[in-house]
């Protein structure tokens, strides 16, 4: 998978400080964190993001989430590199997102 493209998006973006992209199957899911005093705009990065990466990949389900707990999990998820359980894993992380709206 060529994640350059979604990569370009983030780098371009100068509100943001760290993000991770996990792609599976067909799912993209972002952990993003935004700088401190954009924290407040936090949904609407999201949305503007997500509608960006929908741009360059039509064909996955992208997630973009600014919530710490997802931010933690996508790292942990990308540095243990098992992916055996990254399927499991990754259903577990939407069901979270979809408990918080």
């Amino acid at each position: 998978m060529n994640t350059n493209e979604a990569e370009e998006v983030f780098a371009k973006e100068d509100r943001l400080v760290s993000t991770n992209i996990i792609f599976h199957d067909e799912e993209m899911i972002s952990g993003v964190t935004v700088k401190t005093f954009s924290r407040f705009h936090k949904e609407k990065i999201e949305k503007e993001l997500k509608k960006k990466l929908k741009e360059a990949y039509p064909e996955f389900d992208i997630i973009v989430s600014a919530d710490n707990k997802i931010v933690h999990k996508t790292s942990k998820l990308i540095q243990d590199k098992d992916d055996k359980n990254l399927g499991k894993e990754l259903k577990k992380l939407v069901s979270l997102l979809k408990e918080e709206t």
